[in-house]
């Protein structure tokens, strides 16, 4: 939503940092490594930053020109993405990028970026996760995993924070933005000092209007959360009342409760129930 608007330009997921190298991601993006689609946001980026459109020939070219720049760390490409955009803003919301290694190495690269750390409630963070992954997920992995990883993720992003100048960095929980985008996107647009006019505003209601708000051709067809490609369009309204007091209800012994590390960290978060 925040790349709609009309100084801003936002990437789909490039997942830039999870490697050394641009060589390192698209490495990951083989059979060898097992990680079929790693690049396709990426490479769906360059098709439209470079090439104009998404086809199926634009991103075999942007595959080459990637090919080409493998030796670039994430930094330098990004900073390449970034020149390519003009004076807009550049939003990434790759979900690789919360791990501490990582954090650093955006914030060697861009010692001015600001973050906007989005939050949601560790219960139906836990629930989805769980549910999208529980038909593949291995028998040895535990079933706590989903609260670990959610611990992890918060943990890192709010330590890396108390090095922040404060204008750097907003906190955001998810589920009151859903009931009042019509307060929070202004007040976002003036922390990354965007235009709060009503057209901009308007813009930014419209997901849907991404260039990668749908599936892109057969050799990337992702590179968004599939949730979203599927329906890009925006639901304002309350969400569902959570928890943290209940059973985990994906836990099958059905008697564990969060960890006090968990708790605590929610409640640090603005979560009290």
């Amino acid at each position: 939503m925040i790349g709609q608007h009309p100084q801003a330009f936002g990437l789909p997921e490039v997942h830039l940092f999870v490697r050394g190298t641009v060589g390192g991601l698209l490495d990951l993006d083989t059979p060898f490594f097992g990680h079929p689609g790693a690049s396709s946001g990426l490479k769906r980026a360059v098709a439209e930053l470079v090439f104009g459109e998404q086809t199926y020939e634009s991103v075999e070219q942007a595959a080459e020109w990637l090919d080409a720049r493998r030796a670039k760390t994430g930094g330098q490409l990004f900073q390449e993405l970034c020149e390519m955009s003009g004076d807009k803003v550049v939003i990434d919301k790759s979900p690789s990028n919360p791990k501490q290694e990582r954090l650093e190495a955006i914030y060697r690269a861009f010692p001015n970026a600001r973050y906007l750390h989005l939050t949601r409630h560790p219960r139906p963070t836990c629930r989805s996760r769980f549910k999208a992954h529980s038909s593949g997920r291995p028998k040895d992995v535990p079933e706590t995993e989903y609260e670990a990883r959610w611990v992890e993720r918060h943990h890192s992003i709010c330590a890396f924070a108390t090095r922040l100048d404060p204008v750097q960095y907003m906190h955001l929980q998810g589920e009151w933005f859903l009931e009042r985008p019509d307060q929070v996107l202004p007040q976002i647009c003036e922390w990354l000092e965007l235009s709060t006019d009503p057209a901009s505003i308007e813009a930014m209601m419209k997901p849907e209007c991404s260039p990668f708000a749908k599936m892109g051709p057969d050799n990337a067809r992702l590179g968004n959360n599939r949730g979203f490609v599927e329906k890009p369009h925006f639901r304002v309204g309350p969400v569902r009342p959570e928890n943290l007091d209940d059973p985990l209800e994906w836990v099958s012994a059905g008697t564990a409760h969060f960890a006090d590390q968990t708790r605590m960290l929610a409640h640090q978060l603005g979560y009290d129930t």
